[in-house]
């Protein structure tokens, strides 16, 4: 019996001694790790969608790898500024987790986000530009109405997605009926929530990245006649959709671009701000266009963009960051809506 008793004792020491980690908490290490990261300043926090962009920015800039659930937070510094590089993967449930993690531990005064996406206006926003939009919007969030009967409260004002409009013969009722897209509900205080449909850019950002609308981006393979029909552009935008949809229909595109004037669309954007909105951190999105979501482009034109948009990337963030005075205390949210 003393020796099973001596066994207890040895084992509680031990708990205390060598504490277990509870689900999601970050070691003691780790902790100091951040802490000094911290007492450096603030970092501007640079995400991207995927390991092809975060090679881009990895192979450019210096950082230090620092792990925190799951996810590597890489701390250093990027055309002058120091800045925190992260991968979130694709979709808005790791977009938000990602972003999450980097406002909770981390100082940041303002995230650049950057990654692919399509263009639901290809008379304006053609394969090879860089869109930077002033409004992102969550759209696969709906109301699907019953069939030949609506009910409930829901929001019916934003946009209706009628699917026999989109029948061969417009006179055939569809069972999928009709859907209504709705809002978010963003949290900033404890359990008061707001609806929002359209999360802003910050204004600064977004006034800064007119300063690089003329920068020169790549048209032509490297040393090669093989380029791009039309000279790519940097271009500010009025709105872009994200939703956790790879979108490769061109009927659901022009919905988008004709009913929300949508001119860019991807799968992560409209997570990122909404978390920034939520904890009320400075936000710009920029996104090279590789794609119609469905709609005509020539074989040239993807196979070019496919090797010429990591330059883009390297090219467009980097001018962004030149223009961002170290220590910048400006940044700040434009209201939603």
């Amino acid at each position: 019996m003393a020796f099973r008793s001596s066994l207890l004792v040895l084992f509680l020491l031990s708990l205390i001694a060598f504490p277990l980690l509870s689900n999601g908490e970050i070691s003691e290490g780790l902790a100091k790790k951040i802490k000094s990261i911290n007492a450096r300043g603030a970092h501007y926090g640079l995400v991207v969608s995927g390991e092809a962009e975060l090679n881009v920015f990895l192979a450019v800039g210096v950082f230090q790898p620092v792990d925190i659930s799951g996810r590597r937070f890489h701390v250093g510094m990027f055309r002058g500024s120091r800045t925190i590089l992260v991968m979130s993967g694709s979709g808005s449930v790791n977009a938000a987790q990602t972003t999450q993690l980097l406002l909770t531990h981390f100082r940041v005064k303002g995230v650049i986000h950057y990654g692919r996406a399509a263009s639901a206006n290809p008379k304006y926003l053609r394969v090879g530009d860089v869109a930077i939009p002033s409004q992102f919007a969550h759209t696969a969030v709906w109301y699907w109405q019953k069939f030949r009967r609506d009910e409930g409260s829901f929001d019916h004002q934003i946009a209706n997605l009628t699917f026999s409009d989109f029948n061969v013969d417009k006179n055939v009722l569809n069972f999928l009926q009709s859907v209504y897209l709705q809002p978010e509900t963003v949290y900033s205080k404890p359990e008061e929530g707001d609806s929002i449909f359209w999360f802003n850019a910050d204004d600064n950002l977004y006034a800064t990245a007119e300063k690089i609308e003329d920068v020169e981006l790549d048209r032509c393979l490297f040393k090669s006649l093989i380029c791009l029909p039309k000279q790519p552009k940097i271009k500010r935008i009025e709105r872009a959709s994200s939703a956790d949809i790879y979108l490769n229909n061109e009927a659901y595109r022009n919905f988008l671009h004709k009913e929300l004037n949508v001119g860019s669309i991807d799968t992560e954007t409209a997570a990122i701000a909404m978390v920034c909105e939520s904890e009320k951190a400075a936000f710009l999105a920029m996104r090279s266009i590789t794609n119609y979501a469905g709609g005509p482009s020539l074989e040239n034109d993807v196979s070019v963009i496919k090797k010429l948009w990591t330059s883009h990337a390297s090219v467009a963030v980097g001018a962004i960051f030149d223009k961002l005075a170290p220590g910048d205390s400006t940044l700040r949210l434009v209201n939603s809506k």
